[in-house]
């Protein structure tokens, strides 16, 4: 299984300092760069591999083996005064094992072939050759019978793999998310910087305005006192605005993996377009595209499979053989064979030369057939039943994870819906605010323009200003990552931005 992500991709545009990032680029460098990202690509790789490891249970075996001994052995037979026998024999055998999905077990091809040397009168043959050849075949009838237990660990692995999947999906929508808010709150602490600095020219030129005036009479001295104070007071201002860039900046980058030391400035303007959800059918929604939903009903599947097969375990071990062996022999005659007359008795021709050997395999000459039986089981089976009680709850809770899930689900669904709502609200009221602090502004700096307002006054009408336009900022901006949060717990982050993730 391959992981294939698929986004449209948007070119950056920038000069050589500093990048211009729209929200769909910087979605574009998270999905490439996100470090969270890269360890659960590679997560999902090595659930691959573990299906591929799981199927190698079911590979044939092949055993090939040959040994060579030599040595002198004891016996007590009268027909070797020495009492001695030196013997060598070269061996060599193989095989072919395995089991199958079924429940089924073999040796195939059991082949072996022995050339035997020795010096004993009592031995006709030497050299002589002996054949094997056998085939075995046999069915677990009761544990470890049928497709669906022989097949677990491999259906377990597949949907261990298709969770990894579910869990990059999670991860790549928590980090869209992440990715969204930072650009946002970026935008909300760049504009708060544009208006730091506007309204520090504000100040500047009300104490310019004001040391005219003081000079020809119109205003006493103490209002140029008041306009550098408040100058003073938005420089500082403008510096905690443009730390909290930075820092915001900083924050967007380090989602993105890219250099702390490069520049980067948002160019999206967040929306107001007012949009309405009806949470019942948004809830529906949900449930079936999370890949938390998911990902818990595959963790169930995945807990019913392993109770069904430890629930298989808890039977008696009983299988079935059948085999047949097909038996060779041949060799040269000893010419030192014991003779109880004046030559020794021919070798029957169907034994005299070592190639008989093979013949009679081929051949089939001597067949036998067998048929084997057994049945074992554990007295008390402790094992089997602590793994079946252990499975059991494993699964119930796994049940009861994903009716957890979905009431965390729909909790956010009513979170992320009751913040898009009182987000509108914030934006409506800020913008009330905003005009009523406008104008009262412009009646201040009227009355104090005639002679009967003070600086103090109009001093005060600008930061109420200006706490209105904060506010008014991020109302809109908590908005939209307000937006952003309900896309992701509809489970649709991914869908909006483009970027759909194939098996």
């Amino acid at each position: 299984m391959k992981i294939s992500i698929f986004l449209v991709l948007l070119s950056l545009i920038g000069t050589q300092d500093t990048i211009n990032l729209s929200l769909q680029d910087a979605i574009r460098i998270a999905l490439e760069n996100n470090r969270d990202i890269q360890i659960v690509k590679k997560t999902v790789e090595i659930s691959v591999g573990d299906i591929e490891t799981q199927k190698g249970i079911f590979d044939p075996q092949i055993g090939l083996s040959s040994s060579y001994t030599d040595g002198e052995f004891p016996t007590a037979s009268t027909f070797i005064p020495s009492g001695t026998i030196n013997e060598g024999e070269f061996l060599a055998e193989s095989g072919v094992t395995g089991n199958l999905p079924t429940g089924t077990f073999y040796n195939l091809f059991n082949f072996s072939v022995a050339r035997t040397t020795t010096d004993s009168d009592i031995v006709d043959l030497t050299p002589s050759w002996t054949t094997n050849l056998g085939f075995t075949i046999g069915q677990n009838l009761l544990q470890g019978f049928g497709l669906d237990v022989n097949l677990t660990p491999i259906t377990v692995a597949k949907i261990s793999s298709e969770i990894s999947v579910k869990e990059l999906e999670t991860t790549i929508s928590d980090v869209f998310l992440n990715v969204e808010t930072a650009y946002w709150n970026l935008v909300a602490a760049k504009k708060n910087l544009e208006l730091a600095n506007t309204i520090l020219d504000l100040s500047k030129d009300l104490q310019r305005r004001n040391e005219i005036q003081v000079e020809v009479g119109v205003l006493p001295p103490v209002a140029v006192t008041e306009a550098k104070s408040e100058v003073a007071r938005n420089e500082v201002g403008v510096i905690v605005a443009d730390n909290a860039l930075k820092a915001a900046e900083d924050n967007l980058k380090n989602i993105l993996a890219i250099s702390i030391t490069q520049k980067i400035d948002a160019t999206d303007e967040p929306t107001t377009v007012v949009k309405t959800y009806d949470e019942s059918q948004t809830f529906n929604e949900a449930l079936e595209k999370r890949p938390e939903v998911a990902q818990a009903k595959l963790d169930i599947e995945s807990k019913e499979t392993l109770k069904k097969f430890y629930s298989n375990q808890r039977l008696p071990s009983l299988s079935v053989q059948a085999s047949v062996q097909l038996q060779g022999l041949g060799g040269s005659a000893n010419p030192d064979r014991l003779s109880f007359g004046d030559e020794p008795e021919p070798i029957p021709p169907q034994f005299d030369e070592a190639s008989d050997a093979f013949r009679q395999l081929a051949e089939t000459d001597f067949p036998t057939f067998a048929v084997l039986g057994i049945l074992s089981f554990p007295i008390f089976n402790w094992t089997a039943k602590g793994n079946y009680v252990k499975a059991s709850a494993d699964l119930d809770r796994s049940v009861i994870t994903f009716k957890k899930v979905g009431d965390d689900v729909e909790l956010d669904v009513s979170n992320a819906i009751r913040a898009i709502e009182n987000s509108i609200k914030g934006i409506n009221a800020t913008k009330v605010a905003v005009e009523l602090a406008e104008e009262v502004l412009r009646n201040e700096q009227e009355r104090l323009n005639v002679g009967i307002g003070t600086t103090r006054n109009v001093l005060d009408a600008q930061r109420d200003l200006v706490d209105a336009r904060f506010a008014q900022i991020q109302a809109i901006v908590n908005y939209n990552i307000a937006l952003a949060r309900l896309e992701r717990a509809k489970g649709t982050i991914l869908e909006a931005k483009g970027v759909k993730i194939k098996e």
